[in-house]
């Protein structure tokens, strides 16, 4: 295996287009493990995405095909007083994890970090993702609080909530 990583394009969109659906489908809040993206909005999305200068996202491939994918996007905070960066949808294909691919976007979000002169680093995962938790401690992340979401796709309760 022969896995290289590189920042994605606008080609790569329909590629990483499954390994969201497995990361949405790991049970986002209130999916029950069901929900998929639709694929026009994500495209329209993960273009606009692109286009933006404080955010990139990362491809693993082995040969042609897509294997891994990570975002990045770099905030500003005035706790941080300055720039920290948020690691967003690292995601591997189910059939292709523990052989150091997510370890390979990790370090690839890191350097971006790192060159853009972040703070610190922020990541969220599912509750019950123990391998990527792992992952993440090994490389030096620290849990350190809990993170509230009301999602308006799913939440039918929370939609009428929050209208002006």
């Amino acid at each position: 295996m022969n896995i290289t990583i590189h920042e994605a394009g606008s080609g790569d969109c329909e590629g990483i287009y499954p390994l969201i659906c497995q990361l949405a489908g790991g049970g986002w809040s209130g999916s029950g493990g069901e929900y998929r993206p639709d694929f026009n909005n994500y495209a329209r999305t993960f273009k606009l995405f692109l286009n933006e200068k404080n955010k990139k996202y990362f491809v693993a491939k082995n040969g042609e095909d897509i294997v891994g994918v990570a975002g990045v996007t770099i905030n500003q905070s005035l706790v941080e007083a300055g720039n920290f960066a948020f690691i967003e949808e690292l995601v591997v294909d189910e059939n292709e994890r523990r052989k150091g691919i997510g370890q390979l976007l990790l370090d690839a979000c890191m350097k971006f970090a790192k060159s853009r002169e972040c703070q610190s680093v922020v990541l969220t995962t599912g509750a019950e993702r123990y391998a990527a938790h792992r992952l993440y401690e090994k490389n030096g992340f620290e849990k350190v609080g809990v993170t509230y979401i009301v999602d308006f796709t799913w939440a039918e309760d929370a939609r009428g909530k929050h209208d002006d």
